[in-house]
């Protein structure tokens, strides 16, 4: 005998109908299994269970991602502010959230991160009437809040949160040294320890009211620049590792904190002094006491003073257009013999500039020439090395400083200008030992390129018999120099840098050409009434071994032949000379001209029939970086707008 029976629902088909649950818990768990181990289960579950609020969400909003990372799932963010693109260096926020809410734009970024968190928004900021429904059910609170723009609800932030025995941290960034202060109510509810008042933030005395931060806290370096703020205002400088680095700090202490532990009161790491060798970040250290007696001098100069009477506003310059901003920008950084920089930019439109000489910026005493032509060739390089364009010559008579040389049109600026822009700021004069490694293969093709491109010959010395060679040739040509030969320039240098603002324009003449560290040193002493005349020849000796030594101690000297008769064949070698300096930048190589100090060319070179030499470049991979960073006349006393 049978019996028909319906057939049962398959198990799976019951469990799939309501599955989604199932693997949101499998999907949180698996999210932060690579926790475990350095996170306990108790730790990890109080990080599940916590609330956290975040009040301002410029620095603050930086701690939300590593807290929702780490297993953190219900936020509370607050900030009455949007996100700009002066934000992008630092903030956890990318270009298309630049004009969004920062709380919005934070919480849509925690929600991507996990679907099951729970974010509430403030777009409006914490004020006196929401503070209260903000802190309720809050485990730790993040104080981000700019004293600045909001002193009074900061300090009733914390005088509620120790109300309701609620922990509050507060982040500072000074400079490279993220600095953590942590207010655990829970065993001392008194807002900020007592370090502050309530008068000094309601009265909006920022001085007294940030005296919670203590001065030990702030590094060295930040000192002079804290100063500098609280006298005479401006925005604050902030850096993105600085900014993680505060989130890192803020991170773990959240977990300390939810498990009810002890931690420090103020939780800090130098990231400057921490990657120093130990003897410089000593040195890091024992600057403090001077700084600090400097900052507080001029805080207390500054309190003297007063308020500065309000004056009229002086009247704006005229803005350079943006392109030919971009392009002058960078032609300001070309280099120049004595750091003259004998150029004048005459802007004759939106998108054309004139090249001119200035031939009050050049040397009289300078045997040269057409020395002038070189440098402005090495502007006209940093034009065209940043956009495309036409370079439009106009002829000139040889050995006449011409009313301008030819105009730049800029059609459009390169894909990779930000790029490019970082080559010509990175790029500057080396003077130190260089490793004797030769160039790579990939950068020597491109430098041969532009050479062969411009119709220019190339030679190059490497290896260590050829540099040596080099280094006794210049040694015997420097001792058999006449030092009286360079008085005349020695003293135009020394004359420009008579003035403050001469300085400020032009740096300091132990700033140029051969004329820094231990070398510098022995060729200004050589040229002092003090030193006796008997001492003057071995000095001189010391000083030529020295300039010989970086000859042979460097991976290759680059010598740059062609015409130079005219202005346009200084314009096109100066041209190619900071190409090919830019293309060694880029590689990570330094370099140092060799022609052109004091009119001394490197003595083993010679013309080779109707190809002079246009340039000397000693180059290898650095060791240190420059000791000095040469001082670059203001833009705007070089531009003028042609009538």
């Amino acid at each position: 005998m049978t019996t028909d029976t319906q057939p049962e629902p398959h198990r799976d088909t019951q469990r799939d109908t309501h599955r989604a649950d199932i693997e949101a818990v499998a999907a949180g768990a698996e999210a932060v299994s690579r926790n475990a181990d350095i996170l306990s289960a108790r730790e990890q579950a109080a990080l599940r269970a916590a609330t956290v609020l975040v009040a301002g969400c410029g620095g603050g909003g930086g701690v939300v991602e590593p807290l929702a990372r780490l297993g953190v799932l219900r936020f509370r963010l607050a900030d009455p502010d949007t996100f700009d693109v002066s934000n992008l260096n630092r903030q956890a926020c990318v270009q298309a959230d630049v004009g969004r809410s920062k709380p919005e734009a934070i919480a849509d970024r925690v929600c991507a991160l996990n679907p099951s968190a729970d974010v509430t928004v403030y777009p409006q900021g914490l004020n006196l009437e929401n503070l209260d429904e903000a802190l309720d059910g809050a485990h730790v609170v993040f104080d981000g809040i700019d004293p600045t723009m909001a002193a009074w609800v900061k300090y009733q932030l914390h005088e509620r949160a120790a109300r309701r025995g609620i922990p509050v941290l507060a982040g500072m960034d000074f400079g490279g040294k993220p600095t953590l202060y942590v207010f655990d109510y829970r065993r001392n509810p008194v807002p900020f320890y007592g370090r502050t008042s309530a008068e000094a933030h309601r009265e909006n005395r920022l001085w007294d009211s940030m005296r919670w931060t203590g001065r030990i806290h702030v590094p060295s370096d930040f000192l002079p620049i804290q100063a500098d703020r609280f006298t005479n205002g401006g925005t604050w400088p902030q850096i993105g590792y600085c900014v993680l680095g505060l989130a890192t700090l803020t991170t773990r202490t959240v977990v300390d904190l939810l498990m009810n532990r002890r931690t420090r009161p103020v939780v800090t790491l130098d990231v400057h002094a921490a990657v120093m060798p130990r003897p410089a970040a000593l040195l890091h250290r024992a600057r403090m006491p001077v700084e600090l007696v400097r900052t507080r001098r001029a805080l207390r100069a500054a309190t003297r003073r007063g308020p500065r009477p309000e004056t009229a506003a002086p009247q704006p310059p005229r803005p350079l257009p943006e392109r030919l901003a971009t392009l002058l920008g960078g032609a300001r950084l070309a280099p120049s013999a004595y750091n003259a920089q004998p150029w004048r930019f005459e802007l004759v439109d939106d998108r054309t500039v004139r090249l001119a000489p200035d031939p009050r910026r050049w040397p009289a005493a300078e045997p040269d020439p057409l020395g002038w032509a070189d440098s402005l060739g090495c502007a006209l390089g940093s034009m065209t090395y940043l956009a495309h364009g036409e370079w439009e010559a106009r002829a000139a008579d040889e050995g006449e400083a011409p009313a301008s040389v030819g105009q730049f049109h800029c059609d459009r600026l390169r894909d990779d200008v930000l790029l490019r822009q970082g080559a010509l700021g990175l790029r500057a004069t080396h003077r130190e030992d260089l490793l004797r490694t030769p160039l790579d293969q990939a950068t020597a093709k491109r430098i041969e390129s532009l050479c062969a491109e411009r119709n220019l010959t190339l030679d190059t010395f490497t290896g260590p018999t050829a540099l040596a060679r080099l280094a006794r040739t210049e040694r015997d040509a420097a001792m058999a120099a006449d030092p009286a030969r360079d008085a005349a320039l020695r003293a135009w240098l020394r004359e420009r840098a008579r003035t403050g603002s001469g300085r400020r324009s032009f740096g300091d003449p132990g700033d140029l050409l051969d004329r820094s560290g231990a070398t510098g040193a022995l060729a200004r002493a050589l040229h002092s009434e003090a030193v006796p005349r008997a001492l003057t020849r071995p000095l001189d000796s010391a000083a030529a071994s020295g300039r010989a030594r970086r000859l042979r101690n460097c991976g290759a000297v680059l010598v740059l032949r062609g015409p130079r008769r005219t202005v346009a064949d200084r314009l096109e070698g100066g041209a190619t000379l900071m190409r090919i300096w830019l293309t060694l930048t880029e590689a990570g190589y330094a370099a140092q001209p060799l022609r052109g100090e004091f009119g001394r060319p490197v003595a083993a070179l010679a013309p080779d029939g109707d190809d002079e030499i246009l340039a000397v470049l000693r180059t290898g991979r650095p060791t240190t970086t420059p000791l000095h960073q040469i001082t670059r006349c203001p833009i705007e006393t070089s531009v003028r707008w042609a009538d």
